[in-house]
């Protein structure tokens, strides 16, 4: 599907920024801080999500298309603003803008997958969201350590050329129209809104630590890869290829088992198993180890992100699909973008392993959250249960 794929691709263009790019090139072209770098990776989820509810409501109304397409061209003024970094101020806008481009198309993406699914494909649907996603960031990872080896100039030019794929292919796409037969006032809109979001509020601790773990880490790794271990940009292209593989082939039956299981057991296993990752990665010594633990990792969030989001995909009002699912998405961007600026932070002022043990005590409390019974009203009976205890 033609939306999935423009999906894909800016996906490609923000983990090759936030992974490699604007670490590596911030701190050892731009000479600038951790911090820094940390406070432009922030802006950049940021911007994303304080957009991405009144995109989502733009969506709802009126239709993506244009919206996309106009955040896409917004994406590239950021590339240029960072590829040419007329100081601190500059590099951070640049980074912002690049964010705010990518607002739209996570609302208008899941929006037009979603309302044309049963409830009971919910989960299986966003894992092909989700594998778009990742496949996208993961090439995007992956391919700028190799252009970054020949030059950086040739890397910024590289994702210029995404960009200008990812407008043609928007130009052509077709994108879900208007989601309600009545146009509400916005006073009246808000206020459902925000009693729908209100009545959700146990789910929300989850959806921003997991999310601000993946943040804590994305100004780090690359520079504790080669700084730590001593990886060239190609070895750190493997290390990611090792940690992310799995976790593409087993978001789809991870999906199936969400589905079929609902979404306790999936979801407090996954967070185990992220956080003894976490642990134990920053002790490694060998690539090799590095990579198992890493690839741990990549399954733990292939358990996590079907199962949870096929659970808000249930919880969300048709005619509200966009503005809700850029509510949740904002929630879980807010935890990124601050999860960016203490990763950052965290290894300028405690060391390098720091951020990695922060993130595995943050999701060790989640499992205690919700463990204890938080979100047993939401471990629901699923219609694939529902069929084969009928045919007994």
């Amino acid at each position: 599907m033609a939306s999935l794929l423009i999906l894909g691709l800016l996906e490609l263009v923000r983990g090759a920024l936030v992974v490699s790019l604007i670490p590596l090139f911030g701190q050892f072209e731009g000479g600038y801080s951790l911090g820094v770098v940390g406070t432009a990776i922030f802006w950049l989820y940021f911007l994303d999500n304080l957009f991405r509810i009144p995109s989502g409501w733009v969506i709802d109304r009126y239709g993506g298309k244009w919206l996309v397409m106009t955040g896409i061209i917004v994406s590239g003024i950021g590339l240029l603003m960072l590829n040419f970094h007329w100081g601190e101020k500059s590099f951070v806008l640049g980074a912002g803008l690049c964010g705010l481009g990518i607002a739209p198309i996570w609302p208008a993406v899941i929006t037009n997958i979603v309302v044309k699914l049963p409830l009971q494909r919910t989960g299986e649907a966003l894992s092909k969201v989700f594998i778009a996603w990742l496949v996208g960031a993961g090439i995007g990872m992956v391919t700028i350590n190799f252009l970054i080896g020949q030059s950086f100039n040739l890397a910024f030019i590289s994702l210029a050329g995404v960009l200008v794929i990812a407008l043609g292919l928007a130009l052509f796409t077709p994108w879900p129209g208007s989601l309600t037969e009545k146009i509400v006032p916005l006073r009246m809109f808000a206020a459902g809104l925000g009693k729908e979001l209100l009545s959700l509020k146990i789910l929300y601790p989850g959806m921003f630590v997991q999310t601000m773990c993946i943040g804590i880490l994305t100004p780090v790794i690359a520079v504790y890869a080669r700084s730590e271990f001593g990886f060239s940009n190609e070895q750190f292209a493997v290390f990611l290829i090792g940690a992310g593989a799995l976790t593409v082939l087993l978001l789809l039956p991870a999906g199936k088992l969400a589905d079929y299981v609902g979404i306790k057991t999936p979801l407090i296993a996954g967070f185990v198993m992220a956080a003894l990752g976490l642990v134990f990665l920053p002790l490694q010594t060998t690539i090799f180890h590095a990579i198992a633990w890493g690839s741990l990792i990549g399954i733990a969030y292939a358990l996590i992100l079907p199962a949870w989001n096929g659970l808000m995909a249930r919880a969300v009002s048709a005619d509200k699909m966009g503005t809700m699912w850029a509510a949740f998405m904002t929630i879980e961007g807010i935890g990124t973008a601050v999860g960016a600026y203490l990763g950052g932070k965290a290894w300028d002022t405690w060391g390098h392993r720091a951020p990695f043990w922060a993130c595995a005590a943050v999701l060790m409390s989640m499992v205690i959250f919700y463990a204890s019974g938080n979100i047993d009203r939401f471990a629901f009976k699923t219609d694939y249960q529902e069929l084969k205890e009928g045919r007994k």
